[in-house]
């Protein structure tokens, strides 16, 4: 992990409790509270690859500590899986967000906080339990102020994702705009370019939720800096970096790419611990 655990505690002065486990020969997870616990107890646990270990893992910490003795188990999933399938894209397929959630509020959560998830809607249509879902703006505008950048635009990587881009660029004092992809009718050739703001000797940085392949911020840099702009920069709240995703970013111009500690990565290195102590002190704790 990234510590959030422990950064978490601090910000909130609590104890850390590190969960023991072990693997049977056959495979099954197990899970142990090492001590006894009393009042609420938080539970840390982000569902990066692989997904369904963790998950169980999570499910299973969470009885363990009503077992332990905790009187309320809130759950902290900083990333959490699963969420894009939010509806039945294709018949005979599952709302996997539904399950996931339902499944910790079954294992006993009594409220859930989650950092930028998918689709916040989904939070309130499958859940019965408190939740919180928190936007990490503070966080990522002080990484883009370290930055130093001049001219600067805030780039969100498609119209659905504007919010992030608009919280980001208001507390920094900068310009924003969404990425459209445009299709030459010609050739056939795919562009990412902002809707309607110029980046022409611009220092731009683009933010999105997740990075998986890089495949939409390498072909927005590439397309900015083809553009004009002096310099791209990439932050994302969920660094997955799947099958080169690093490599393809960076190939395509990017200076600098960062990440939230909500998954452990070479970029994550924006922590989340202070809005996540924010929101459990806001859910009385």
């Amino acid at each position: 992990s990234c510590g959030l655990a422990a950064r978490v505690a601090r910000r909130l002065c609590e104890e850390l409790l590190l969960l023991e486990r072990r693997v049977f020969l056959d495979g099954e997870l197990c899970v142990r509270v090492p001590s006894r616990v009393s009042g609420t107890a938080v539970i840390v646990g982000s569902l990066y690859p692989p997904q369904e270990r963790r998950l169980l893992e999570l499910l299973l910490g969470i009885e363990a500590l009503r077992g332990a003795g905790a009187s309320e188990v809130v759950a902290v999933v900083p990333y959490l899986a699963y969420a894009r399938q939010d509806k039945r894209f294709r018949e005979g397929e599952p709302v996997s967000v539904k399950i996931v959630l339902k499944s910790i509020e079954a294992a006993g959560a009594c409220a859930l906080v989650t950092v930028d998830v998918h689709n916040p809607k989904s939070l309130d249509e499958w859940l019965a339990i408190p939740h919180v879902n928190i936007v990490p703006y503070k966080a990522f505008a002080e990484y883009v102020k370290g930055l130093g950048l001049s001219s600067l635009a805030v780039l969100a990587p498609d119209k659905g994702a504007l919010h992030r881009a608009e919280g980001v660029a208001r507390l920094v004092g900068a310009e924003f705009d969404y990425v459209e992809k445009r299709r030459d009718r010609v050739t056939g050739e795919v562009t990412a370019l902002p809707k309607e703001l110029e980046v022409e000797g611009r220092d731009v940085v683009i933010v999105d939720d997740i990075i998986s392949t890089g495949g939409t911020i390498a072909l927005a840099a590439k397309c900015a800096l083809e553009a004009g702009a002096k310099s791209v920069y990439a932050a994302c709240t969920h660094a997955l970096l799947v099958e080169g995703a690093l490599d393809r970013i960076y190939a395509a111009g990017v200076s600098d790419a960062a990440a939230t500690d909500t998954v452990p990565s070479p970029i994550s290195k924006i922590s989340v611990a202070e809005e996540l102590a924010e929101a459990l002190l806001k859910l009385g704790l």
